[in-house]
């Protein structure tokens, strides 16, 4: 059996298990990255296996090696006539998987844009916010037409707001005129502020709303939400040291193990001792 046989059999036997594309996005995650770990052996042919792949009949096929091509992290530019031909896939998360893979090109895939447009004249609207920032990754020269379109996606509810948020922060400083909106949203629940407050760091390279939110955090009557709190402070790492005296109080003071044990890791990931 040759390498690129034995790279389809792999492909074809998640396919059918359908352990790489199932809901749960985090065991979806670890599954892939199992599965391209054991594929690295194959080198040179690993990708134009895959890429082959994107035209196999079975859409569980194509869907495996979308993941897989994306969880690999390239821009091997002999992937982009691929993702152009994807875009216009039969399925909807292959469509969207290139649609997030062509962004890595920059202008390289302006051949997309006219697909995309198409996507923010006619579809719903996640795919609308989804094309609108893939089309400015590709071209910032249409930030005045389509920033409107993801500005105003954050007062929608759900996977769409969360969409939004995603696709300003990945946009980093030529999203500005959002950050005011981005704002308002540090007061949501805590999933809508934490992302607001990341994007806004994204942005502006000011981390003072994603500390002033984790603090927040901290003081919240759900011990989940305060290991949250936690968590994210230490991600944050040496920006955070401004939360050093009040995850100190949480070692000492927190009635949950869980979350002082959490805080004594933040404070040493902030750099700040116990």
């Amino acid at each position: 059996m040759t390498n690129q046989e034995e790279i389809r059999a792999i492909i074809e036997g998640h396919a059918t298990k359908g352990d790489i594309y199932n809901r749960d996005e985090e065991e979806e995650f670890d599954k892939a990255e199992i599965a391209l770990r054991a594929l690295q052996k194959y080198g040179d042919d690993l990708i134009p296996t895959l890429v082959d792949a994107l035209s196999n009949q079975d859409v569980a096929v194509r869907q495996v090696a979308m993941r897989l091509l994306w969880e690999m992290d390239t821009d091997d530019e002999s992937l982009l006539p691929a993702m152009l031909k994807a875009l216009e896939d039969s399925n909807k998360s292959v469509r969207h998987g290139a649609a997030g893979f062509v962004t890595r090109f920059g202008e390289k895939a302006k051949a997309a844009i006219p697909i995309l447009q198409s996507w923010i004249e006619n579809g719903d609207e996640l795919i609308r916010i989804l094309a609108a920032g893939s089309v400015l990754k590709i071209d910032p020269s249409k930030s005045g037409d389509l920033l409107p379109v993801l500005i105003d996606a954050l007062d929608s509810d759900g996977i769409e707001q969360f969409e939004a948020i995603g696709q300003l922060e990945r946009l980093g400083e030529m999203s500005q005129a959002a950050v005011p909106s981005l704002k308002r949203l540090l007061h949501e629940d805590s999933t809508v502020s934490l992302s607001a407050g990341d994007a806004i760091h994204a942005i502006t390279g000011d981390p003072s709303g994603s500390i002033t939110v984790g603090v927040a955090l901290l003081d919240h009557s759900k011990w989940l939400e305060r290991y949250v709190g936690c968590e994210h402070l230490g991600l944050l790492g040496a920006m955070a040291r401004p939360a050093i005296p009040r995850l100190k109080l949480t070692v000492q003071n927190d009635d949950n193990e869980a979350v002082r044990n959490r805080a004594r890791v933040a404070l040493e990931e902030i750099g700040g001792g116990c």
